[in-house]
Protein backbone atom coordinates (compact mmCIF):
# COMPACT_ATOMS: atom_id res chain seq x y z
CA UNK A 1 0.00 0.00 0.00
CA UNK A 2 2.91 2.77 0.81
CA UNK A 3 4.93 1.79 -2.14
CA UNK A 4 2.05 2.39 -4.44
CA UNK A 5 1.63 6.32 -2.65
CA UNK A 6 5.41 6.87 -3.63
CA UNK A 7 5.46 5.36 -6.45
CA UNK A 8 3.37 9.17 -7.06
CA UNK A 9 6.24 11.27 -6.12
CA UNK A 10 8.07 12.34 -9.48
CA UNK A 11 11.61 11.38 -9.44
CA UNK A 12 13.40 15.09 -10.70
CA UNK A 13 16.85 13.51 -11.59
CA UNK A 14 18.13 13.18 -14.81
CA UNK A 15 17.57 9.48 -16.19
CA UNK A 16 20.80 9.01 -17.06
CA UNK A 17 23.06 6.71 -14.22
CA UNK A 18 20.36 6.24 -12.35
CA UNK A 19 21.06 3.47 -10.00
CA UNK A 20 18.49 3.49 -7.58
CA UNK A 21 14.40 4.16 -7.56
CA UNK A 22 12.91 6.96 -5.68
CA UNK A 23 10.29 5.05 -4.17
CA UNK A 24 12.76 2.72 -3.46
CA UNK A 25 15.17 4.61 -1.86
CA UNK A 26 12.10 6.46 -0.05
CA UNK A 27 10.34 2.93 0.86
CA UNK A 28 13.76 1.48 2.72
CA UNK A 29 14.04 5.16 4.53
CA UNK A 30 10.54 4.71 6.34
CA UNK A 31 10.96 1.15 7.23
CA UNK A 32 14.48 2.35 8.07
CA UNK A 33 12.55 4.74 10.76
CA UNK A 34 9.92 2.16 11.94
CA UNK A 35 13.27 0.26 12.51
CA UNK A 36 14.84 3.10 14.80
CA UNK A 37 16.95 4.78 12.23
CA UNK A 38 17.61 8.27 13.20
CA UNK A 39 19.56 9.76 10.21
CA UNK A 40 21.15 8.57 6.80
CA UNK A 41 24.05 6.77 8.10
CA UNK A 42 21.58 4.25 9.79
CA UNK A 43 19.26 4.09 6.83
CA UNK A 44 22.14 2.90 4.94
CA UNK A 45 23.23 0.34 7.82
CA UNK A 46 19.53 -0.69 7.44
CA UNK A 47 19.51 -1.23 3.66
CA UNK A 48 23.04 -3.20 3.92
CA UNK A 49 21.17 -5.35 6.73
CA UNK A 50 18.55 -6.52 4.90
CA UNK A 51 19.57 -5.83 1.37
CA UNK A 52 18.83 -10.11 0.99
CA UNK A 53 15.38 -10.12 2.21
CA UNK A 54 14.70 -6.50 0.30
CA UNK A 55 16.27 -7.49 -2.87
CA UNK A 56 13.88 -11.09 -2.92
CA UNK A 57 10.90 -9.15 -2.12
CA UNK A 58 11.62 -6.19 -4.86
CA UNK A 59 13.96 -7.94 -7.40
CA UNK A 60 16.43 -4.45 -7.00
CA UNK A 61 19.92 -6.51 -8.48
CA UNK A 62 22.20 -3.40 -7.00
CA UNK A 63 25.84 -4.13 -8.16
CA UNK A 64 26.40 -2.19 -5.07
CA UNK A 65 24.73 -0.67 -2.28
CA UNK A 66 24.32 2.92 -2.16
CA UNK A 67 26.42 5.26 0.55
CA UNK A 68 24.64 7.46 3.18
CA UNK A 69 26.01 10.36 0.88
CA UNK A 70 23.73 8.67 -2.20
CA UNK A 71 20.53 8.52 0.17
CA UNK A 72 20.76 11.94 1.29
CA UNK A 73 21.36 13.08 -1.80
CA UNK A 74 18.28 11.66 -3.82
CA UNK A 75 16.54 12.18 -0.38
CA UNK A 76 16.94 16.19 -0.32
CA UNK A 77 16.58 16.53 -3.87
CA UNK A 78 12.81 15.21 -3.44
CA UNK A 79 10.45 17.99 -3.70
CA UNK A 80 9.02 18.43 -0.34
CA UNK A 81 5.59 19.56 -1.94
CA UNK A 82 5.24 16.58 -3.98
CA UNK A 83 6.40 14.46 -0.85
CA UNK A 84 3.51 16.41 1.52
CA UNK A 85 0.89 15.74 -0.79
CA UNK A 86 1.93 11.62 -0.89
CA UNK A 87 1.65 11.92 2.73
CA UNK A 88 -1.77 13.23 3.19
CA UNK A 89 -3.53 11.12 -0.06
CA UNK A 90 -1.55 8.18 2.05
CA UNK A 91 -2.74 9.72 5.49
CA UNK A 92 -6.69 10.13 4.13
CA UNK A 93 -6.30 6.36 3.37
CA UNK A 94 -5.87 5.27 6.89
CA UNK A 95 -8.40 7.24 8.26
CA UNK A 96 -11.60 5.16 9.30
CA UNK A 97 -13.47 7.98 11.15
CA UNK A 98 -16.33 9.71 9.85
CA UNK A 99 -15.87 13.53 8.69
CA UNK A 100 -18.35 14.94 10.57
CA UNK A 101 -17.40 12.93 14.18
CA UNK A 102 -13.49 14.24 13.96
CA UNK A 103 -11.68 16.50 16.36
CA UNK A 104 -8.56 17.63 14.25
CA UNK A 105 -5.62 19.45 16.45
CA UNK A 106 -3.64 22.41 14.92
CA UNK A 107 -0.51 22.90 16.81
CA UNK A 108 3.13 23.83 16.21
CA UNK A 109 6.76 22.28 16.98
CA UNK A 110 9.94 24.11 16.89
CA UNK A 111 12.44 21.32 15.37
CA UNK A 112 15.24 22.42 17.45
CA UNK A 113 18.26 20.98 16.29
CA UNK A 114 17.65 22.03 12.56
CA UNK A 115 19.38 24.97 13.13
CA UNK A 116 22.71 26.04 11.20
CA UNK A 117 24.39 29.44 12.29
CA UNK A 118 26.94 28.58 9.30
CA UNK A 119 23.78 29.89 7.01
CA UNK A 120 21.86 32.23 9.42
CA UNK A 121 19.64 29.59 9.42
CA UNK A 122 17.27 28.88 12.33
CA UNK A 123 15.03 26.10 13.97
CA UNK A 124 12.58 25.50 11.31
CA UNK A 125 8.54 25.55 12.64
CA UNK A 126 5.92 23.02 11.58
CA UNK A 127 2.85 23.03 11.75
CA UNK A 128 0.88 19.68 11.92
CA UNK A 129 -2.57 18.76 11.85
CA UNK A 130 -3.60 15.81 14.14
CA UNK A 131 -6.89 13.83 14.20
CA UNK A 132 -7.61 13.04 17.71
CA UNK A 133 -9.75 9.91 17.39
CA UNK A 134 -7.19 7.63 15.86
CA UNK A 135 -3.69 9.25 16.20
CA UNK A 136 -3.12 10.27 12.76
CA UNK A 137 -1.12 13.05 11.83
CA UNK A 138 -3.02 14.43 8.18
CA UNK A 139 -0.66 17.13 7.24
CA UNK A 140 1.92 19.38 7.65
CA UNK A 141 2.80 23.19 6.60
CA UNK A 142 6.21 24.92 7.38
CA UNK A 143 5.51 28.03 9.37
CA UNK A 144 7.97 30.58 7.01
CA UNK A 145 10.75 32.65 8.77
CA UNK A 146 8.72 36.04 8.60
CA UNK A 147 5.54 34.69 9.59
CA UNK A 148 4.11 32.83 12.35
CA UNK A 149 1.38 30.40 13.32
CA UNK A 150 -1.25 31.50 13.35
CA UNK A 151 -1.90 32.83 9.27
CA UNK A 152 -0.49 29.13 8.60
CA UNK A 153 -3.08 27.41 10.20
CA UNK A 154 -5.58 29.53 8.52
CA UNK A 155 -4.52 28.60 5.16
CA UNK A 156 -4.11 24.97 6.40
CA UNK A 157 -7.04 24.92 7.15
CA UNK A 158 -8.43 25.65 3.67
CA UNK A 159 -5.77 23.27 2.18
CA UNK A 160 -7.12 20.13 3.98
CA UNK A 161 -10.53 20.52 2.08
CA UNK A 162 -12.28 19.22 4.53
CA UNK A 163 -15.92 19.92 6.42
CA UNK A 164 -17.76 19.17 9.04
CA UNK A 165 -15.10 18.72 10.94
CA UNK A 166 -14.04 20.18 14.14
CA UNK A 167 -10.48 22.13 14.30
CA UNK A 168 -9.20 22.34 17.93
CA UNK A 169 -6.91 25.24 19.09
CA UNK A 170 -4.53 25.96 21.86
CA UNK A 171 -4.83 29.59 22.49
CA UNK A 172 -2.48 31.75 20.66
CA UNK A 173 -5.36 30.66 17.54
CA UNK A 174 -7.66 32.29 19.44
CA UNK A 175 -8.37 35.14 16.29
CA UNK A 176 -11.56 36.24 14.62
CA UNK A 177 -10.16 35.19 11.06
CA UNK A 178 -8.80 31.81 12.10
CA UNK A 179 -12.84 31.03 13.20
CA UNK A 180 -14.15 33.12 10.00
CA UNK A 181 -11.36 30.75 7.87
CA UNK A 182 -12.80 27.49 9.54
CA UNK A 183 -16.66 28.35 8.80
CA UNK A 184 -16.05 29.24 5.21
CA UNK A 185 -14.77 26.05 5.06
CA UNK A 186 -17.75 23.78 6.49
CA UNK A 187 -16.07 23.36 9.47
CA UNK A 188 -16.33 24.30 13.18
CA UNK A 189 -13.70 25.34 15.63
CA UNK A 190 -12.67 25.28 19.61
CA UNK A 191 -10.40 27.24 20.80
CA UNK A 192 -8.76 28.17 24.44
CA UNK A 193 -9.28 31.82 25.59
CA UNK A 194 -6.45 33.23 27.64
CA UNK A 195 -4.69 36.89 28.39
CA UNK A 196 -4.32 37.68 24.77
CA UNK A 197 -7.25 38.14 23.99
CA UNK A 198 -8.22 40.04 27.74
CA UNK A 199 -11.78 41.48 26.80
CA UNK A 200 -12.64 37.98 25.74
CA UNK A 201 -11.46 36.39 28.34
CA UNK A 202 -13.15 38.73 31.05
CA UNK A 203 -16.89 38.03 29.34
CA UNK A 204 -16.26 34.29 29.24
CA UNK A 205 -15.33 34.45 33.41
CA UNK A 206 -18.43 36.98 33.45
CA UNK A 207 -20.70 34.50 31.48
CA UNK A 208 -19.26 31.42 34.03
CA UNK A 209 -20.06 33.27 36.97
CA UNK A 210 -23.79 34.94 36.22
CA UNK A 211 -25.56 32.77 33.06
CA UNK A 212 -27.61 29.60 33.35
CA UNK A 213 -25.98 26.22 32.60
CA UNK A 214 -26.73 24.85 29.09
CA UNK A 215 -25.31 21.42 30.23
CA UNK A 216 -22.33 20.22 32.40
CA UNK A 217 -20.32 16.98 33.07
CA UNK A 218 -18.63 15.79 35.51
CA UNK A 219 -15.96 13.28 35.55
CA UNK A 220 -15.01 10.80 38.37
CA UNK A 221 -11.56 11.20 39.75
CA UNK A 222 -9.01 8.71 38.75
CA UNK A 223 -5.89 7.61 40.28
CA UNK A 224 -2.76 7.07 37.63
CA UNK A 225 0.90 7.62 38.64
CA UNK A 226 0.74 8.83 42.06
CA UNK A 227 -1.58 11.74 40.94
CA UNK A 228 -5.31 11.97 41.22
CA UNK A 229 -7.63 14.04 38.92
CA UNK A 230 -10.91 15.32 37.88
CA UNK A 231 -12.34 17.60 35.65
CA UNK A 232 -15.91 19.33 35.24
CA UNK A 233 -17.03 20.85 31.94
CA UNK A 234 -19.39 23.47 32.03
CA UNK A 235 -21.17 24.94 28.84
CA UNK A 236 -22.98 28.23 28.51
CA UNK A 237 -24.80 29.92 25.65
CA UNK A 238 -22.29 32.84 24.10
CA UNK A 239 -24.63 35.94 24.85
CA UNK A 240 -23.34 39.22 26.51
CA UNK A 241 -19.95 39.41 24.81
CA UNK A 242 -18.47 42.52 24.99
CA UNK A 243 -17.73 42.62 21.10
CA UNK A 244 -20.54 40.39 19.69
CA UNK A 245 -19.90 41.43 16.30
CA UNK A 246 -16.15 40.34 16.13
CA UNK A 247 -17.25 37.30 17.84
CA UNK A 248 -20.36 36.77 16.14
CA UNK A 249 -19.86 32.86 15.05
CA UNK A 250 -18.95 32.20 18.85
CA UNK A 251 -22.40 30.05 19.95
CA UNK A 252 -20.84 28.52 23.11
CA UNK A 253 -18.50 29.51 25.75
CA UNK A 254 -17.11 26.21 27.89
CA UNK A 255 -15.50 26.32 30.99
CA UNK A 256 -13.56 23.09 32.36
CA UNK A 257 -11.95 23.37 36.10
CA UNK A 258 -9.44 20.63 36.92
CA UNK A 259 -8.36 19.76 40.41
CA UNK A 260 -5.66 17.41 40.83
CA UNK A 261 -3.59 16.04 43.66
CA UNK A 262 0.00 15.08 42.82
CA UNK A 263 1.86 13.39 45.90
CA UNK A 264 5.08 14.35 46.43
CA UNK A 265 7.64 11.05 47.64
CA UNK A 266 9.93 13.09 49.54
CA UNK A 267 7.65 15.17 51.65
CA UNK A 268 4.99 12.64 51.80
CA UNK A 269 2.20 14.91 51.38
CA UNK A 270 -0.29 15.63 48.32
CA UNK A 271 0.02 19.16 47.04
CA UNK A 272 -3.43 20.19 45.47
CA UNK A 273 -3.17 22.76 42.76
CA UNK A 274 -6.67 23.31 40.96
CA UNK A 275 -6.88 25.14 37.37
CA UNK A 276 -9.92 27.09 35.73
CA UNK A 277 -10.01 27.00 31.91
CA UNK A 278 -12.37 28.89 29.07
CA UNK A 279 -12.92 27.77 25.04
CA UNK A 280 -15.03 29.01 23.25
CA UNK A 281 -16.60 27.16 19.99
CA UNK A 282 -18.60 27.99 16.91
CA UNK A 283 -20.61 24.97 17.29
CA UNK A 284 -22.87 23.90 20.32
CA UNK A 285 -22.04 20.22 21.34
CA UNK A 286 -23.10 18.38 24.64
CA UNK A 287 -20.76 18.90 27.51
CA UNK A 288 -19.83 15.36 27.07
CA UNK A 289 -18.81 15.67 23.55
CA UNK A 290 -16.72 19.53 24.36
CA UNK A 291 -14.69 17.66 27.07
CA UNK A 292 -13.96 14.77 24.91
CA UNK A 293 -12.47 17.36 22.36
CA UNK A 294 -10.79 19.64 24.47
CA UNK A 295 -8.97 16.73 26.20
CA UNK A 296 -7.97 15.12 22.96
CA UNK A 297 -6.33 18.06 21.34
CA UNK A 298 -3.41 17.79 23.92
CA UNK A 299 -2.84 14.61 22.02
CA UNK A 300 -0.81 16.14 19.38
CA UNK A 301 1.53 17.21 21.93
CA UNK A 302 1.68 13.77 23.80
CA UNK A 303 1.27 10.83 20.73
CA UNK A 304 3.06 13.14 18.41
CA UNK A 305 5.49 16.14 19.29
CA UNK A 306 6.11 14.11 22.90
CA UNK A 307 6.90 10.71 20.84
CA UNK A 308 9.35 12.39 17.61
CA UNK A 309 11.82 13.75 20.67
CA UNK A 310 12.10 11.31 23.01
CA UNK A 311 11.48 8.18 21.03
CA UNK A 312 12.27 9.38 17.40
CA UNK A 313 14.92 12.11 18.02
CA UNK A 314 13.83 14.34 16.28
CA UNK A 315 14.87 17.29 18.59
CA UNK A 316 18.42 16.00 18.70
CA UNK A 317 18.62 15.19 14.63
CA UNK A 318 21.36 17.53 13.29
CA UNK A 319 19.82 17.53 9.55
CA UNK A 320 20.04 20.95 8.10
CA UNK A 321 19.72 20.41 4.53
CA UNK A 322 15.75 20.03 4.07
CA UNK A 323 14.82 18.95 7.52
CA UNK A 324 11.52 18.92 6.39
CA UNK A 325 11.72 15.89 4.12
CA UNK A 326 12.78 13.84 6.86
CA UNK A 327 9.92 14.91 9.20
CA UNK A 328 7.71 13.97 6.81
CA UNK A 329 9.30 10.44 6.66
CA UNK A 330 8.95 10.11 10.38
CA UNK A 331 4.87 10.94 10.26
CA UNK A 332 4.90 8.03 7.88
CA UNK A 333 6.48 5.93 10.30
CA UNK A 334 4.36 7.40 13.24
CA UNK A 335 1.03 6.62 11.24
CA UNK A 336 1.28 3.66 10.45
CA UNK A 337 2.68 2.79 14.16
CA UNK A 338 -1.45 4.46 14.72
CA UNK A 339 -2.61 2.71 12.14
CA UNK A 340 -1.51 -0.55 13.52
CA UNK A 341 -2.44 0.61 17.15
CA UNK A 342 1.10 0.31 18.39
CA UNK A 343 1.32 1.85 21.98
CA UNK A 344 4.57 1.31 23.27
CA UNK A 345 6.70 2.70 20.15
CA UNK A 346 9.86 2.82 21.84
CA UNK A 347 9.51 -1.15 22.38
CA UNK A 348 8.37 -1.47 19.48
CA UNK A 349 11.13 -0.20 17.16
CA UNK A 350 13.49 -2.62 19.85
CA UNK A 351 11.05 -5.01 18.31
CA UNK A 352 11.67 -4.28 14.61
CA UNK A 353 15.32 -3.81 15.13
CA UNK A 354 15.47 -7.54 15.49
CA UNK A 355 12.68 -8.78 12.98
CA UNK A 356 11.91 -7.40 9.32
CA UNK A 357 8.76 -9.25 9.17
CA UNK A 358 7.63 -7.05 11.80
CA UNK A 359 7.50 -4.35 9.57
CA UNK A 360 6.89 -5.53 6.53
CA UNK A 361 3.48 -7.32 8.26
CA UNK A 362 1.94 -4.16 9.48
CA UNK A 363 -1.04 -2.59 7.90
CA UNK A 364 -0.75 0.12 5.58
CA UNK A 365 3.16 -0.92 4.51
CA UNK A 366 2.37 -4.42 2.63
Amino acid sequence: MLKSFLLRIKDHRRHQGQRYRLDHILFFAILAILSNATSYRKIQAFILAQYKPLNGLFQLHWKRMPGYTTIRAIVQGTSAAEIEECFRAYSAALTTVPAQTRFISLDGKTVRGSFDHFKDQKAIQVLSAFLTEERLILAHEEIAEKTNEIPTAQELITQLGLAGCIFTFDAVNCQEKTLRAAKATGNEVVVQVKANQPTLLSDCQKIAAQAHLSDSYAESPTKVHNRIESRKVSVFPAAGLTDASKWSAVEAIIQVERKRQVFDTQAQVWRRSDEISFYISTTQLSAVEFGQGIRGHWGIENRDHCVRDVTLGEDASRIRTNPHIFIKLRSFALNIFRANHVENVSLELFNNCMNLNNVLNYVGVA
